[in-house]
């Protein structure tokens, strides 16, 4: 009786907790809880110790460990591997599936980030396989959305009201015409990060590994009241 009901609760646990196929490339995606309709987050600045800083720094260090590539931005990222051997040996023995893989690498994801960032952002995590031979054309579909959300997220921080229900051409002339998007032109469909490394996207979908070098960060600019005398 006991072993009919441990398989039937069984068998509902693991009806959505997919195993992954180890012979084809997984996608690990995480993207921030309620960061991109919070003010206080300011994912616009790439100042020193900025939300963009740490979220960069962390990229890397997984690109690095992880023997991977990711594509990220605003306050999304994606990590490709094409050879899982190593995500595999951080799980635990005959456990790859996506629960187990979802929960153990965002925890992973969070602990690293949140040691470094100066306050608390918690992720929405999902992984799946995908097709060999399709990581360019993955990374072509996320830097797309990227796009999108970047032109979004750009007009609500000017308070441009309904800006995630403008046509995706209005909200390209807007932005365009807007003081502050040219800063921001030159990775609004991404930045592609291999082995711990920004590379450029765009060589990368013709074989080419160019390595950009790292954004200069300044320290932040701090406000001090005015007195009256």
């Amino acid at each position: 009786m006991n072993n009919r009901w441990y398989n039937y609760f069984c068998n509902i646990e693991n009806k959505y907790n997919l195993r992954m196929n180890k012979d084809k490339p997984i996608v690990i995606f995480l993207d921030g809880k309620d960061i991109t309709k919070n003010l206080k987050y300011d994912l616009i600045s790439e100042s020193k110790n900025s939300f963009n800083d740490i979220f960069e720094q962390t990229i890397k260090y997984f690109t690095i460990k992880f023997d991977c590539i990711a594509i990220s931005g605003v306050d999304e990222v994606s990590f490709i591997f094409e050879n899982s051997s190593k995500l595999q040996s951080f799980m635990p023995k005959n456990k790859y599936k996506s629960h187990e893989i979802t929960s153990l690498f965002s925890q992973y994801f969070y602990n690293y980030f949140s040691n470094k960032y100066d306050g608390k952002v918690y992720w929405h995590c999902k992984c799946s396989n995908i097709p060999k031979g399709k990581i360019k054309s993955y990374i072509r579909y996320r830097s797309l959305t990227i796009f999108e959300l970047k032109l979004t997220y750009f007009l609500k921080r000017k308070q441009v009201k309904n800006a995630g229900k403008i046509t995706l051409s209005e909200k390209k002339k807007q932005c365009y015409e807007m003081q502050g998007y040219k800063e921001l032109k030159k990775f609004e469909k991404g930045k592609l990060y291999y082995r711990g490394k920004q590379i450029d996207l765009e060589k990368f979908f013709y074989d080419e590994i160019i390595e950009l070098p790292s954004i200069e960060r300044k320290e932040p600019v701090t406000y001090v009241d005015i007195i009256d005398f």
